[in-house]
């Protein structure tokens, strides 16, 4: 019942979350949508208040036009009245200064104003003409001042420059309001968070293409010159040894587990016997039976020698097996039901180059612990390129116990043979080896083949590998990245 509940909570909370996740993808799809809206109107608002604006100012300076030109008619009549009502004001002035002038020469010679022949009654006679004259002339002036003036309040050129004048004025006022009405529509759109990413979008967009060009054409020209360039050149170079041949051949190495000593040698399953003078040092997960008469201990490292390329192969905590008397083993892979398991005897004198990872223990002899030499190849090329710089190898009188995904194979030394890279597990240390370009460019290219087969050659000797490399499933991005880092540091120190 409690599992139903479970099951039945747990069905409604996924369906739930889907829910949510529904409306909030629609919620922001819908916001969005009306955001785009309201931007796109307010865009085709400011282009048409735009196109009104440009209107607006095309007819504002029409109308400039127009007024000027009145404006210069009524300019010139105005002028016009201007001149004849200085002229009356100037003759208004002449004639009131001769009146006080005459007022003066009257009211200061009231005796002599009396005697008509004397020289002030002349002299006020002369005023009076001029001044008679003189306001002949000033009346004439002011009727000539009140025609100007009918003319300058009954012109239609001065009744059309005020009329230009106040459609100017509301002419400036719609403007006024459609830039304002402008300037709101652009503040919006520029304000706007759909504005504002597609403009910086629209900014980094042609960067972007650039780098994704780079990013897609980059891979490919390097492939172009690894697989065309350098991997002709590395082909050509000569085989890594390393260790010279034996002065005195000794006993091949042979296969202690298989009655077949070449081809498919490996089997899911084996039984070992272990005699009294042999100890057994073996990873605990292949481990299936034993007497109880045997000695179970721990051994932290294969080789105190060489302690992190022992942790780092996996080959610490090892079970260390040990008899008074014959004993009967039996190994097999208690995790992964796809591994095979192949023993290699080692006798004295031989050696082989071996990769820690692909050992599942080793037999020796009591007392005596396996010998393994570390060989560095930082001045060969065929080392960068294959990122494997160090090589361990392993020396007799001991077994190995050799584990391969889908089997081990194990071919004889002679004309050169070429096999994938990645499924190299060991060789003999004298034999001749070396890069070869894989056959295509496009299984390079797509990632089904590695830029250089592990090639082997040789008069004597032996090299074995998987019969199918496992592939380590790594979906996370950053387990992809770590693994990788670690599976080069893993072949640069040739473990």
């Amino acid at each position: 019942m409690t599992k139903l509940l479970l099951a039945i909570f747990g069905f409604i909370f996924r369906n739930l979350g889907a829910l949510l996740t529904i409306v909030a993808v629609l919620l922001l799809g819908s916001w969005l949508q009306r955001e785009w809206q309201q931007l796109a109107n307010a865009q085709n608002d400011l282009q048409r208040q735009q196109r009104i604006e440009r209107l607006l100012v095309k007819q504002h300076q029409e109308l400039i036009k127009a007024q000027q030109k009145t404006q210069k008619a009524s300019q010139t009549l105005i002028s016009q009245y201007e001149q004849a009502k200085q002229q009356a004001n100037t003759l208004q002035q002449q004639l009131q200064q001769w009146r006080e002038e005459r007022q003066t020469l009257w009211d200061e010679h009231w005796v002599a104003r009396k005697n008509p022949m004397s020289a002030v009654s002349l002299e006020i006679r002369q005023y009076d003409i001029k001044i008679a004259a003189l306001s002949g002339q000033l009346r004439a002036s002011q009727a000539t001042v009140k025609e100007w003036q009918n003319k300058v309040m009954q012109s239609p050129v001065i009744a059309k420059n005020k009329q230009l004048q106040q459609q100017l004025q509301e002419s400036e006022q719609v403007l006024a309001q459609v830039k304002q009405s402008i300037t709101q529509a652009e503040s919006f759109v520029q304000t706007s968070l759909v504005n504002r990413l597609h403009l910086a979008i629209m900014q980094v967009l042609p960067t972007a293409l650039w780098i994704l060009a780079g990013l897609i054409l980059l891979p490919i020209i390097i492939k172009l010159w690894q697989y065309f360039v350098v991997a002709p050149l590395v082909s050509r170079l000569p085989p890594i040894r390393i260790l010279d041949a034996p002065s005195e051949p000794s006993e091949p190495i042979r296969v202690s587990s298989h009655n077949q000593h070449t081809g498919h040698v490996s089997a899911h399953s084996l039984t070992v016997h272990l005699p009294p003078s042999h100890q057994l040092l073996l990873h605990p997960n292949y481990l299936q039976s034993f007497s109880k008469q045997a000695q179970k201990s721990t051994q932290w490292f294969l080789n105190a020698s060489i302690p992190l390329s022992s942790w780092a192969a996996g080959l610490v905590t090892l079970v260390r097996l040990e008899s008074t008397q014959d004993e009967t083993l039996q190994l097999a892979s208690m995790h992964n039901p796809l591994e095979e398991l192949v023993i290699l005897n080692l006798p004295q004198g031989a050696s082989l180059v071996c990769k820690p990872r692909c050992l599942a223990g080793v037999i020796q002899h009591k007392g005596q612990k396996v010998h393994i030499s570390r060989h560095w190849r930082l001045f060969n090329l065929h080392s960068w390129l294959t990122l494997q710089l160090r090589y361990l190898v392993f020396h007799g009188q001991c077994q190995l116990i050799i584990k391969g995904h889908h089997g081990v194979i194990l071919e004889p030394a002679g004309a050169p043979r070429l096999i994938q890279q990645n499924a190299t597990l060991g060789f003999s240390s004298h034999i001749a080896y070396s890069n070869y370009r894989c056959e295509t460019f496009v299984s390079y290219y797509l990632g089904k083949d590695s830029l250089f087969n592990d090639q082997f050659s040789g008069t004597s000797g032996i090299y074995f590998y998987e019969q199918a490399p496992s592939a380590t499933s790594k979906t996370a991005a950053v387990h992809k990245a770590v693994g990788g880092v670690w599976d080069a540091i893993l072949k640069v120190f040739g473990i």
